[in-house]
């Protein structure tokens, strides 16, 4: 799957700057994206950076109910600055003929770029382009070719294969929402999705009261290496990645479970491997390595493909009165 990451965010950095944290498109599997990990620029002249990213939501109870979304950010990169690139052209063809045209919106900031921290004065700019489509405009598995089109008549393109259809298994949900017992953990599972190059689980995070004070909302994030990786403890598991969280109370609550009276927002989303590629699965970064490029020409950058289910979990005991009560509990705890 508000527009694109929270886990780790986009950080982008200037030579004699200190990182600046925002979202942006193609970030977030949770809102409709991946991240594009660290992005170190150098000075340089001129150089075009294309963020391109197409995922399929399917519902995790009915594969056939799908809705596809694209989205890229074209960014210019002169005497070590960020800038807009309006005018530019997006299409998406895929090999059944279909074509997708992504609209440029007028508010980059507003409607693909989103804050994450406080205290940064500027974020990354570019030109945001969007497409939704209520359908299979695009299958699981069907090849697409990417064109970005500059106002200078420059051109960029990139190849990605959608990664397959997969579904959560052995799990109880009505529209979407499930239960679980306070402080118990769970253990998501699901099919293997043929062509992927792994997954990104994702969480947010609401009613955790005392435990987190901030004005943002709680993200955690976890990827997991290869196709075969189809399972994660909750919320214990998307801990893993969270190298800079410090064993606080909230650490430790959430490695039991779901505080009573809490919820969160998972999305599990299968990439392909320009995605895992740009991204570099795991959560360490390595001084100086680049990240692999998909999208050649009259510019660099990425063009990564995904699929992605999304269910709501509430921490509530069997009984307890509202209408979560009523919610079926999502499937046996786990130790």
């Amino acid at each position: 799957m508000s527009q694109h990451k929270s886990l780790r965010c986009v950080r982008w950095r200037s030579a004699g700057t200190r990182p600046r944290c925002w979202q942006a498109p193609g970030v977030l599997i949770l809102l409709g994206g991946c991240e594009l990990a660290e992005v170190q620029t150098e000075p340089i002249p001129d150089l075009i950076l294309a963020g391109v990213t197409v995922v399929l939501t399917v519902d995790p109870l009915d594969p056939s109910r799908v809705d596809t979304r694209a989205s890229a950010l074209i960014t210019r990169f002169h005497r070590d600055w960020e800038h807009e690139e309006p005018g530019a052209s997006v299409r998406i063809a895929g090999e059944s003929g279909r074509v997708l045209q992504l609209a440029e919106v007028p508010d980059p900031l507003a409607t693909c770029v989103t804050q994450l921290l406080g205290g940064f004065t500027r974020p990354p700019a570019g030109s945001c382009h969007l497409a939704v489509a209520p359908a299979f405009h695009f299958a699981p598995g069907e090849r697409l070719t990417l064109t970005v089109t500059l106002p200078d008549g420059g051109v960029l393109t990139g190849e990605s294969r959608m990664p397959g259809l997969f579904a959560p298994s052995q799990m109880s949900l009505e529209d979407g929402r499930c239960r679980l017992d306070p402080d118990t953990g769970y253990r998501f599972d699901w099919t293997r999705s043929a062509g992927s190059s792994g997954y990104i689980a994702e969480a947010r995070f609401a009613g955790l009261g005392d435990l987190w004070d901030s004005e943002y909302p709680l993200h955690l994030e976890v990827t997991l290496r290869g196709a075969d990786q189809t399972q994660i403890a909750f919320p214990r598991g998307f801990l893993f990645d969270q190298l800079d969280l410090e064993p606080t109370v909230l650490y430790t609550t959430l490695r039991e479970g779901l505080p009573e009276g809490s919820s969160a927002e998972v999305a599990i989303g299968a990439i392909d491997r320009n995605w895992a590629n740009w991204v570099r699965l795991g959560r360490i970064d390595f001084g100086g390595e680049v990240p692999v490029p998909s999208v050649f020409g009259d510019g660099t950058g990425w063009f990564g493909t995904g699929v992605r289910w999304k269910v709501s979990v509430e921490s509530r005991a069997a009984g307890d009165e509202g209408v979560a009560s009523e919610l079926p509990s999502c499937g046996a705890a786990s130790g």
